[in-house]
């Protein structure tokens, strides 16, 4: 199992027990762990992400549709914590 650290304590997870979560309206996205202090509009379970493709499509159609959804931003996000975490290489 892969681990990530959370953003906001520190703390090391497993990937699969944590969740992206973004205030919104800043369009800036994070790990965090489930017991990481609330700060987000919004967030999602890895785990939620990762049971089957289908699940992935799903919620990447549904942000799609979100105004405040900056795609950019995401994928700025999910670069640099791929990186920072030693994930898929």
């Amino acid at each position: 199992m892969s681990k990530a650290k959370c953003q906001r304590t520190g703390k090391e997870i497993e990937l699969k027990d944590g969740f992206f979560a973004s205030s919104g309206s800043s369009g800036n996205w994070e790990f965090v762990a489930v017991d990481a202090p609330e700060q987000s509009d919004y967030s999602i379970p890895v785990d939620d992400l990762s049971r089957n493709p289908e699940a992935m499509v799903d919620w990447l159609a549904h942000m799609s549709q979100k105004t405040w959804f900056k795609p950019d931003s995401f994928f700025d996000f999910m670069k640099k914590f791929r990186n920072e975490n030693g994930i898929y290489g």
